[in-house]
Formats: C-alpha cells, structure tokens, sequence
C-alpha cells in the first residue's frame, strides 16, 4: 500500500488528512491503533506546519506555495508515513521536551505534541530540505 495527498496549509485542510488515514485504514486492513497513532503524529504536525512554518510573518513562501504533503508506504513489518512542508527549517526532535506534568495544577496549554508523537511512534527521523523539511515516523502494523 502506497498512498499521498497534498494539502494547502490550511487548519481546515486537517479534516482531509483525517479522511484520507481512513481511506487508508479500510483499504490497507490497518490496525485502530496503528491509525490512532498516524492521526496524533498528523496532526500534531500538520498543526505546528500551519501555526508556525507557514505564519503570516514568513513572507519568504508564497500562499500558493504553502502546501503540505503527505505519504505513506507499507512494508511487510511497518507504516512509514512521510511529512514535507516549504516552511521555515525546525527539526522538533532537537526541541527539549516539557515533563508531563504530574499534578494539575501544574498543567499548561500545549508543549507535549513532540513527546505524544515520540511515545506513539515507533521512530521519528527529520529531514531538512534546500526550503522545508520532512518529518518521517515508522508505526508498527
């Protein structure tokens, strides 16, 4: 199974993302966890490329050139899914992870995404590219 899509940088182009893992789970026989998992790392990124890479203060990418794409190849033993934007160069896995706080009122809005995706991800490896970058995670099956 191979599949991709690109998607405008857009929040609301996440809904797409969402059908398209779908479209994948029922024709590739995935697992709900495997699916679980794809979706939290999709979006957690999706989300940090539109919020951040893609801002309206970085004038160096043009509207029609802040698109994301997605890809996901099938081995016998795991899912690779691959993440590309245009967006300004960041590598999260160099990013310090925030403690998952133990008491609640210690508890602060966001910071986690790169420790979830790294806990439900079997593999993460970043990329950069001449302009953008490329996330790639491995889930098991």
């Amino acid at each position: 199974m191979n599949s991709q899509i690109t998607v405008q940088g857009k929040l609301d182009k996440l809904l797409n993302i969402n059908q398209w893992l779908d479209n994948l789970a029922d024709q590739g026989n995935l697992s709900k966890s495997s699916i679980f998992a794809m979706k939290l790392c999709c979006e957690e990124t999706f989300m940090n490329i539109v919020m951040h890479s893609y801002q309206l203060e970085n004038t160096s990418v043009k509207e029609e050139d802040k698109v994301v794409n997605l890809a996901v190849k099938r081995s016998t033993e795991d899912i690779i899914l691959s993440i590309e934007d245009n967006g300004i160069q960041f590598n999260p896995l160099e990013k310090e992870e925030k403690m998952i706080p133990t008491d609640l009122k210690d508890v602060q809005i966001g910071g986690l995404g790169i420790s979830l995706m790294k806990k439900f991800s079997k593999s993460i490896h970043y990329e950069p590219k001449s302009v953008g970058n490329r996330l790639i995670f491995q889930f098991q099956q």
